[in-house]
């Protein structure tokens, strides 16, 4: 009788859900999980300077003073537009950008158009596809009038001007075609 009992409670403890350990387990997974998204993705980036308003790149100032969608700005480039004769992807536009810098420092500026890129929610950080200059050098109290083009999605967001330093200049909304 006593092996009958001692079986019984075996083969009880045996048909025990095991999911009691699970449950704490998963918790910890979660707790661990949300703690290092948080890390990772709480990265608090300086917030762009609004549009029209300079701010501070290596040697000086930078300012956007124009943002011209190219379907109804009419604007040709003056030289090397090849890049610019293919079509436009469904879901996208073109738009020149004006940027203007100006050293301030004894080094000067070093532009460089590749540097730049469109950064924002839905953007895939498009970098430029046309510029002028493409690179200069200016000395202090010279000023650097940029154009350049991208190509960016219509349904992006929070668009910004960066070049992966300091610079972090506002593009505003009004360039978009409503979501066309």
């Amino acid at each position: 009788m006593a092996q009958q009992l001692d079986d019984r409670r075996v083969a009880h403890r045996a048909s025990r859900p095991r999911h009691r350990m699970l449950i704490p387990a998963a918790l910890l997974i979660g707790v661990l999980g949300g703690a290092t998204w948080v890390l990772t993705n709480n990265v608090e980036e300086e917030p762009a300077a609004m549009l029209g308003a300079s701010d501070t790149v290596d040697g000086g100032i930078a300012r956007i003073n124009g943002i011209l969608p190219l379907e109804s700005d009419g604007w040709v480039p003056p030289s090397n537009g090849a890049a610019l004769e293919t079509a436009v992807p469904d879901g996208a536009h073109r738009v020149r950008v004006l940027l203007e810098l100006t050293a301030l420092e004894p080094e000067g500026i070093a532009f460089s158009a590749a540097d730049y890129f469109v950064d924002g929610l839905g953007t895939g950080e498009p970098h430029v596809i046309w510029a002028s200059p493409s690179q200069h050098i200016a000395e202090q109290g010279e000023t650097i009038d940029a154009t350049l083009v991208f190509e960016i999605p219509n349904k992006a967001l929070a668009l910004v001007l960066s070049d992966d330093g300091e610079a972090r200049l506002s593009l505003g909304t009004d360039h978009h075609t409503a979501g066309q």
